[in-house]
């Protein structure tokens, strides 16, 4: 039995249906009863808070592992560090109470990225971004590759920004994607960033699970590419007329930037972004090129446009989990 944390979210929706596809059981946490109305009906479930030890080992017990998804982005600093670090303890302690053996960790890049721009996945956990969700990420890692060892494999998995189909609906970069083709967002800052699909970080998860080295990061990225290129690129493959204002690195959007399109302030800040990732590759991750990705995010989101689902604007996820 896998037990997977942050399973009603953009990426862990999209982990959960590929742990269903190659037919693993899977075990998820979730916050309330009312959470796990957004699950399959068939999968097992069990209320747990990440800030209560014995309700998430209870919901760890008799797992062979724990994928490790939940987090937020876009809230206060301290609740921020609560979810991300304090919380990440907490599923630590846990699954190594329970005597389970792997523990997969979602991270990011942007928990390891340097002043130049360079995401190296031997690098220290330690990041030159200074906000709050870029910081306690890289606390977080600190923790689980410290825990390696002593009955308990530990992997971390460090995904670019990422887009793209999930269970879950249009979240992450794809609520940017949908506000800035609708003419909502009409600057970001053309930081040179790395991009992933959704299925492919997915993918990646497990390739760590199965394949991957305790104590050793993974980075998932697809391909690299400014903010601007991208958004242009969706509104063109969406039929859109409008088109963002591309400010210069280094510029600044504004208190009232939305939560994803101040990821490219964020960005901005350092140079561009540059991915060596040769761990991943030698597990057998092979993402999907930007272009393949984008037109499939496009073609994924009219296509919700067209049933009445609607794409979600840039910060209504507020506090979801994502990452990038």
């Amino acid at each position: 039995m896998l037990l997977v944390t942050g399973a009603t979210g953009y990426v862990g929706a999209a982990l959960l249906a590929l742990l269903r596809e190659r037919g693993l059981p899977a075990r998820v946490t979730v916050r309330s009863p009312e959470r796990a109305r957004l699950l399959p009906p068939d999968v097992p479930w069990v209320v747990a808070d990440l800030a209560d030890p014995a309700s998430v080992r209870r919901a760890a017990e008799g797992c062979e592992a724990v994928f490790h998804l939940a987090a937020t982005v876009g809230r206060s600093a301290e609740q921020t560090r609560r979810l991300n670090v304090l919380g990440t303890s907490t599923v630590l302690e846990a699954a190594m109470a329970a005597g389970v053996r792997r523990f997969v960790h979602t991270s990011s890049a942007a928990a390891i990225v340097d002043g130049s721009g360079l995401v190296d996945d031997a690098a220290p956990a330690t990041t030159a971004l200074v906000d709050p969700y870029s910081t306690s990420k890289a606390e977080a890692e600190r923790l689980v590759l410290a825990a390696a060892g002593g009955g308990l494999e530990t992997v971390v998995v460090s995904p670019v920004s990422i887009y793209g189909p999930s269970p879950a609906g249009p979240l992450s970069y794809n609520q940017l994607f949908a506000a800035a083709a609708r003419g909502e967002i009409t600057e970001v800052v053309d930081a040179e960033v790395g991009w992933v699909l959704a299925a492919d970080v997915a993918l990646g998860h497990l390739l760590a699970y199965e394949r991957g080295e305790s104590g050793r990061r993974y980075v998932l990225c697809g391909q690299t590419a400014p903010f601007g290129a991208v958004l242009h690129r969706y509104a063109e493959l969406v039929g859109s007329p409008h088109r963002v204002r591309a400010l210069p690195a280094g510029s600044s959007l504004g208190p009232d930037a939305s939560t994803f399109a101040s990821r490219s302030e964020v960005y901005g800040k350092l140079g561009p972004v540059r991915v060596l990732d040769p761990a991943a590759r030698a597990l057998g991750f092979t993402p999907t090129a930007l272009a393949d990705g984008l037109a499939a995010t496009a073609s994924w989101m009219s296509a919700l446009e067209r049933s009445g689902t609607p794409g979600g604007s840039d910060g209504s996820g507020a506090g979801r989990p994502a990452t990038g």
